[in-house]
């Protein structure tokens, strides 16, 4: 080859070879920026990125972009500003955990809240009890040596969701008595009167505080069975023996209430008084409590239930009162 040739072709491979490293540095160039930009696009750093140089925002050329997708990365859009996943747009910054109810301190809403107390009452009779033309008076209480307490049971349960409240009181109770010298025509008499007495009622919570106290409206009915069972023994006229039940619905409002007296000690009270079966009916109830821990309790005081019934040759004017001792359970 001679001279001339060999210089011509060595110019040429010169030329080839530099723009082959120009065009090549092109290419890694754009791949490199469509790298960082989709790097930008997932990181989780929480710090502002830099602000990207002019030279490294220039879309990738078209020239280029077969290699682009054969690398297996995609080009980020130019200045966009929505990411997929859980990070800020703009600043790369992950985003806080949205506020919930829970974590703003906004209470639960409100769930039913139960209490049962059963209790003992040891009950006095006093009034007047008749069937037909026979009647006995009676001031009596179970600790008197002559009054029999043949089966007693109480109890109480309530229920409240906010401010509604739902209230049972159930006692039945089996007393009799004996009485000696009724008078000239019988040598002695026994009264027994079975007593079931159920109040349903609802009420409404107008007044609650942090400290334990509150106080409820009441309103609901009283139904009252009685069974009442007359014996006058034989003296100048021959021996008797009359039963006889009733049963009636009086319709009741009332009050109920409780005061904190320390974290542990606290008074309560009831009162409600109605009418409707009987001529009357009303009940007083005041005690004091002690909580014995976050869900027991025991609770003493003293209870007057009155109720004046005369109707169809049955007469029931009784106040049934005496102290109370029960045994609060919280669930």
């Amino acid at each position: 080859m001679s001279l001339p040739k060999l210089q011509t072709a060595l110019s040429v491979a010169i030329i080839l070879t530099t723009a082959g490293t120009v065009s090549l540095r092109a290419q890694t160039s754009a791949v490199t920026n469509s790298s960082l930009t989709s790097t930008a696009a997932i990181t989780t750093s929480t710090t502002e990125p830099k602000k990207a140089e002019a030279g490294n925002t220039s879309p990738v050329p078209a020239e280029n972009s077969g290699l682009v997708e054969r690398s297996g990365i995609k080009p980020a859009a130019k200045n966009s500003n929505i990411v997929d996943g859980p990070l800020s747009s703009a600043n790369n910054v992950r985003p806080e955990p949205s506020v919930t109810a829970a974590s703003q301190g906004t209470p639960a809403a409100d769930t039913w809240q139960f209490q049962l107390t059963p209790y003992l009452w040891i009950a006095s009779i006093t009034g007047r009890g008749g069937i037909g033309n026979l009647v006995i008076d009676t001031d009596t209480s179970v600790s008197d040596s002559d009054v029999e307490l043949n089966f007693g049971f109480m109890g109480t349960f309530e229920a409240r969701k906010g401010k509604l409240v739902l209230l049972t009181d159930l006692q039945y109770s089996n007393l009799s008595t004996e009485k000696g010298n009724p008078g000239p025509f019988f040598s002695s008499t026994r009264a027994s009167f079975k007593t079931f007495v159920l109040d349903p009622e609802v009420g409404y919570r107008i007044l609650d505080n942090d400290k334990g106290a509150f106080v409820d409206v009441l309103g609901g009915i009283r139904y009252w069975h009685v069974n009442g069972d007359l014996q006058f023994r034989a003296g100048i006229l021959p021996a008797v023996e009359v039963s006889r039940s009733r049963s009636w619905v009086d319709g009741v409002v009332g009050l109920r209430g409780k005061a904190a007296l320390s974290k542990r000690w606290f008074v309560s009270g009831k009162a409600d008084l109605g009418g409707g079966g009987s001529n009357f009916t009303y009940q007083l109830f005041g005690g004091v409590g002690v909580n014995v821990g976050k869900r027991l309790a025991l609770i003493g005081g003293y209870r007057d239930l009155n109720v004046n019934y005369n109707k169809d040759g049955f007469l029931f004017d009784m106040s049934l009162h005496g102290p109370i001792l029960g045994f609060g359970i919280k669930f």
